[in-house]
């Protein structure tokens, strides 16, 4: 089928398809995207039979020549009235806030939005060994791992000497009231 059945692909196979030529799995992309990994294999069959080749490489390579061939349609040049400069934030950098603490912020262009965005500095920046909404994957240092491998073996040593602990306690009193 090629070019013309790219038309017919919806924006969530497009995206899946992008994400094969990072070299990315079924489940990384999912993850990505924020949907099941079956998911993104049902939108890799439906791109597949739609654009007539024989696996995901091959409709990703598809789409991504169409796209190039496409984007070098383009004008190369247009004039300066046409041609927006180069855009920088319209807002500068909050002073102090609120509490007094500086936030870490986003600038957003006037054509995007006319406020800046905010975000709030807390657990999240820490590093955490587990994923989060806002990192899904393990992205730690071989010292942040290191430092969560004692964290996690000083914990279970005090959960257990906590435990040992009530044991014996409990131990005494049942021999104390046997007596």
């Amino acid at each position: 089928m090629g070019y013309e059945g790219i038309s017919k692909l919806t924006t969530r196979q497009r995206d899946c398809l992008r994400l094969v030529l990072q070299h990315k799995q079924s489940k990384e992309i999912g993850r990505e995207l924020g949907i099941s990994p079956m998911t993104v294999d049902n939108h890799f069959r439906s791109a597949i039979q739609t654009l007539g080749v024989s696996n995901r490489l091959e409709a990703a390579l598809l789409l991504d020549s169409w796209e190039r061939e496409d984007t070098s349609q383009q004008l190369t040049s247009q004039p300066d009235s046409v041609v927006s400069q180069a855009q920088s934030p319209i807002m500068s950098s909050p002073a102090d806030a609120g509490d007094g603490q500086r936030e870490m912020y986003s600038a957003l262009h006037e054509d995007q939005a006319p406020y800046r965005t905010y975000r709030e500095i807390g657990i999240v920046d820490f590093p955490l060994p587990v994923p989060t909404r806002g990192k899904p994957n393990n992205d730690l240092t071989i010292a942040q791992r290191l430092f969560w491998i004692a964290a996690l073996i000083f914990g279970m040593g005090l959960g257990a000497g906590a435990l040992l602990s009530g044991f014996a306690t409990l131990t005494n009193i049942l021999l104390a009231l046997k007596h």
